[in-house]
């Protein structure tokens, strides 16, 4: 009887479910096209984090290109050489390690470099240098292990600081991608150091850094120890810092990072969250992003860089002109440069004072090496001041107006 019982209700069921067969149907067609939602969902975001080496989109991606080009300058004699970045070929990962070293280009014969110098390798050069000459660093401590020929590029902040004896105490760089200064610069003792990105880039750095060996937690100062690094200590000098047992210490007193999207202006509550003080004075550092946002953009976050910087502030950035993004579609199949939206006027002065910002200075990768006395033989891009196509890009070095 209990068997029996089983099976009616078996053919019950079995009966209610003949009397609707397109509810089956539907709800059969419902699951797999729900599942294949979700799987094309997830297909679509780990092919694209393979693709772009764990990063989420080709312009996230475009900071593991930018460490590649850094590691190649670093891989050149220590007499040559203008960017010295041990952590460099770490944070940019191998695949975009094997493009970088596909592309550059070989120098010729007698010039002591076996690589001509990337456009990237002379931008983070002059970076490099703005950034210590704005922090007051004296020449001796400069960074580059060749400074006893090449101390810096132009005075841009020494006049204006020196005289006011105000030196910046924070940093934020935004859009900072995989960029490795708070570790391999010298840097004062008592600088606050901000990082300000998209969260999976920010997610990938501080992994990348943490299995490299670098100090990303600032602990109590009650742990000092110096750098395992021997050939860094030689390099930038020896320095008791905050952790045991790591390779490479940051340089300066802390460092933060800040996820945030600049096109949503609550990145400016979550960098005060991080630590940030408007009363005190910044060097802001915008390298290689401006030109992925709109103009109207640009201009209110410029703006919004002034409103938070106290005297003695600092601006250093580099952009591509009106002209360049102009022709984008013309004279480029590149798809990373097709992500650009703006530029600037190509004399920015007066762009500039309208968004709070007195210039000090505008250089071209021309005007840097140049100012460096490097052979056009070992550029990798237009080295002639002269020539208009080397005024395609211009590097920016700014002070709070008065």
């Amino acid at each position: 009887m209990k068997t029996t019982s089983n099976n009616t209700q078996g053919d019950e069921d079995i009966q209610k479910t003949d009397a609707f067969p397109w509810r089956s149907g539907l709800v059969g067609a419902l699951a797999l096209g729900s599942a294949a939602f979700v799987a094309g969902t997830l297909a679509k975001v780990f092919l694209n984090t393979d693709e772009y080496d764990g990063l989420h989109s080709l312009v996230s991606y475009s900071s593991r290109m930018i460490a590649a080009a850094r590691a190649m300058e670093d891989e050149e004699d220590e007499e040559s050489r203008l960017v010295y970045d041990p952590l460099a070929t770490h944070v940019a990962g191998r695949k975009a390690l094997n493009k970088a070293r596909r592309r550059r280009v070989k120098a010729p014969p007698g010039y002591g470099r076996r690589w001509k110098i990337s456009r990237i390798g002379i931008r983070t050069k002059w970076f490099d240098d703005q950034l210590e000459e704005c922090l007051g660093m004296p020449d001796s401590y400069r960074s580059t292990p060749t400074a006893s020929e090449r101390t810096h590029v132009i005075d841009t902040f020494s006049c204006q600081n020196t005289s006011k004896k105000v030196f910046p105490v924070q940093v934020v760089e935004i859009g900072a991608g995989l960029s490795t200064r708070p570790w391999r610069l010298h840097l004062p003792a008592t600088l606050a150091w901000f990082d300000v990105d998209r969260q999976d880039v920010i997610d990938v750095k501080e992994d990348v850094l943490h299995a490299s060996g670098a100090e990303i937690d600032v602990m109590s100062p009650v742990r000092r120890s110096q750098s395992k690094n021997s050939i860094l200590e030689q390099k930038i000098g020896s320095l008791d810092h905050h952790s045991l047992g790591v390779e490479y210490p940051i340089r300066c007193e802390s460092r933060s990072s800040v996820p945030a999207d600049l096109n949503n202006p609550s990145w400016k509550a979550a960098l005060t969250r991080a630590g940030f003080d408007t009363s005190k004075a910044t060097v802001w550092i915008l390298e290689g992003i401006l030109m992925y946002l709109t103009r109207d953009r640009v201009d209110a976050l410029l703006q919004e860089l002034a409103s938070m910087s106290a005297p003695g502030s600092c601006l250093i950035t580099g952009h591509v002109t009106e002209e360049v993004v102009r022709d984008i579609s013309k004279h480029t199949n590149s798809r990373l440069m097709k992500e650009w939206l703006s530029g600037c006027p190509r004399e920015p002065t007066d762009w500039m004072k309208g968004l709070g910002w007195d210039v000090q200075g505008i250089h071209t990768r021309a005007t840097i090496a140049s100012a460096l006395g490097i052979p056009k033989e070992v550029c990798a891009f237009e080295s002639d001041p002269d020539n208009p196509s080397s005024m395609k890009s211009l590097f920016i070095a700014a002070t709070i107006a008065s």
